[in-house]
């Protein structure tokens, strides 16, 4: 065996393994032992209680990926703070939230009225803004305030640049329409761009109108009762309530079943007509004529709506602004009655305050069978009968209940009414004077009797009827003259002189006795020898044609009970050939208006104007004639 001092080429690696796994190796260890000896040894197997040997933990290390992290984040926030603020508050940035829009003008408006709206625009921004644009959206069937005939669908104008802390301000008139209670939104479009960017900027925003009335007021007229297979006639009036003409009105209709038009007063198209263009305060008349058939005891309703469609071709309404309703109950009568006043037998009549009045009642047996103990009864009411006048010559007034009665106390013939069988009963009564509140007279027919069936058993049968007359205002004129007194100071001798000039006043006076009367408006001629002098005063105003030597009173809407007085100067040259004359200084004077609760146009009239000046002080009858 060789010796450890011999040369060898072992490594050290090696030589300490051989130490370690020597029989006799010593324990050769620099370190401190973990048991000192003589201390007791490590237990070989678990006790009830782990030893009390803190644990020691190492320190903790923050990594450095996470404070990059952290320093990130406070920097975006720092950032994006500072970019914020210098968006909504320094620097060369423009926010729409810095355009200021004001608008100004009606809220309510009756539809055709002129609305007029007040805009300002003010820009806050800290940069001038360009291409500045405003758009207003008007509702279908706007018009130019300009130019009624004239759409006007929208407002654009071009406002160019604005400066920083700039304002403008516009004034924009539309005529609007649209049905009553309805609310209108007007939407407001502002845009602009700013220097060296491409980006357009729009702010939006509205205004609202409510519409108080309708442009156009839609009446139906026809029977509440009618007999099936008996013909029915509707009258529908249309009237135009706008300052404005109003094009493509258009009436549409809903016919019941059980309807069959036989003719109608204008062209009848896919169940519309198409009346064209109305003027202000005009009134259009339809009348549709036909059969209603049904069983006794229903109801059929007929549907009526007007408005306006958006070309004369297509008669589909694209505004509606009133639809009206009639309800016609179908009765199966034995006794067919016609009323006729003052030989008119048209539903819907119209009679003036203070007249009297001619009513006819025929009858006949519509039955295959006799109607035995027939009776027929009118009865009156309303508020504009004279019920002390009613008179009749072949019936029985009943003076408690109104009525008057034709039966076989009054006619033998009612006892036993044939089949076929007629009669004809007549009375008279007069209407009240003007000045009472909707002055309506109702007659209400009712025939009564026995019919006697096929199996010859008694049966009682009945039907009644109510029609409607409406009654008229009235409206009483005066026209005078006045030298001495009156709104304007006269020149000229009283008496007048032949070939010397004497100015006049001439002082019309229109008194509304009834109901509310729209558009009044009346008008005189002037003699050759009259001239007008231009000179006015008072309610509503004139106007002169001197083509016509028409002077005109244009007074407008008079309300229930009103007056009016309007004043016009006249200069009076006589001629030598109307000496010891009281010369005429104007013609007959002519009223003319629409009534409102009649629906009617109503009329009145005065005598010409001369130079007896009755109303001055002191005023003599010689005092008129020419010297």
């Amino acid at each position: 065996m060789p010796s450890f001092n011999d040369q060898d080429d072992t490594g050290a690696l090696e030589r300490a393994r051989a130490r370690l796994y020597a029989p006799n190796a010593a324990v050769q260890d620099p370190h401190t032992h973990l048991a000192a000896p003589g201390e007791r040894e490590l237990p070989h197997a678990w006790k009830d209680s782990l030893p009390d040997t803190p644990i020691s933990r190492g320190k903790r290390h923050v990594r450095f990926a996470g404070i990059f992290f952290a320093a990130a984040f406070v920097f975006f926030i720092i950032s994006l703070a500072i970019a914020g603020y210098f968006f909504y508050f320094g620097g060369n940035s423009v926010s729409i939230d810095k355009i200021s829009i004001g608008i100004q003008g009606p809220t309510t408006i009756a539809a055709g009225d002129t609305v007029p709206l007040s805009l300002l625009i003010e820009n806050k921004n800290s940069v001038p803004i360009k291409n500045a644009t405003i758009e207003i959206d008007f509702p279908d069937g706007s018009r130019s305030a300009t130019n009624v005939l004239t759409p006007y669908p929208r407002y654009t104008e071009n406002l160019g640049t604005l400066a920083s802390g700039a304002t403008i301000a516009r004034s924009v008139k539309a005529v609007v329409f649209g049905a009553a209670g309805q609310t209108l939104s007007l939407p407001i479009s502002f845009s602009y761009s700013i220097a060296g960017s491409n980006a357009i900027f729009v702010k939006k925003s509205s205004y609202t109108l409510t519409v108080s009335s309708t442009p156009l007021s839609l009446s139906v007229d026809t029977l509440a009762e009618t007999v099936s297979g008996k013909p029915l006639t509707l009258t529908l009036t249309v009237r135009s309530n706008t300052t404005v003409p109003l094009d493509n009105v258009v009436l549409s209709s809903a016919l019941p079943f059980g309807f069959s038009v036989a003719s109608s007063s204008l062209p009848f198209s896919n169940s519309s007509f198409l009346l064209g263009t109305l003027l202000p305060g005009v009134s259009k008349t339809i009348t549709i004529s036909g059969v209603l058939s049904g069983q006794d005891g229903e109801q059929r309703v007929f549907q009526f709506s007007v408005g306006t469609a958006k070309t004369p071709s297509d008669q589909t309404p694209s505004v509606t602004y009133m639809t009206q309703d009639a309800t016609v109950a179908i009765a199966a009568p034995f006794i067919d009655t016609t009323i006729a006043l003052n030989g008119n037998v048209a539903p819907g009549a119209v009679v003036n305050p203070g007249t009297m009045q001619s009513v006819t009642v025929s009858y006949a047996n519509t039955l295959a069978t006799n109607v035995t103990n027939a009776t027929i009864t009118i009865t009156l009411s309303g508020s504009a009968v004279d019920y002390g006048s009613i008179q009749t010559s072949n019936g029985f007034y009943n003076s408690a209940t109104h009525s008057i009665v034709f039966s076989q106390d009054t006619d033998p013939a009612l006892a036993s009414l044939a089949p076929g069988a007629s009669g004809i009963g007549a009375f008279t009564f007069s209407t009240l004077p003007a000045g009472i509140p909707a002055p309506t007279i109702f007659f209400t027919i009712s025939e009564s009797g026995t019919r006697i069936g096929q199996t010859n058993v008694p049966e009682q049968v009945s039907a009644s009827l109510t029609e409607s007359v409406k009654v008229t205002t009235a409206v009483l004129l005066s026209n005078s003259a006045l030298h001495v007194s009156g709104p304007f100071t006269n020149s000229g001798p009283i008496p007048p002189r032949a070939n010397q000039a004497t100015t006049y006043t001439i002082v019309w006076t229109a008194q509304n006795q009834g109901s509310a009367v729209a558009g009044g408006s009346a008008s005189a001629t002037l003699p050759s020898y009259v001239s007008y002098t231009d000179k006015t005063s008072g309610t509503g105003s004139f106007s002169y044609d001197p083509g016509s030597r028409t002077v005109t009173w244009n007074l407008g809407d008079m309300a229930q009970n009103s007056s009016a007085q309007g004043a016009f100067q006249v200069s009076l040259t006589p001629s030598t050939s109307q000496k010891s004359s009281a010369p005429a200084l104007t013609g007959g004077l002519s009223f003319s208006g629409y009534d409102r609760f009649a629906g009617v146009q109503i009329s009145a009239t005065a005598g010409p104007a001369t130079t007896a000046t009755t109303g001055d002080p002191g005023y003599v009858s010689t005092d008129a004639n020419v010297q």
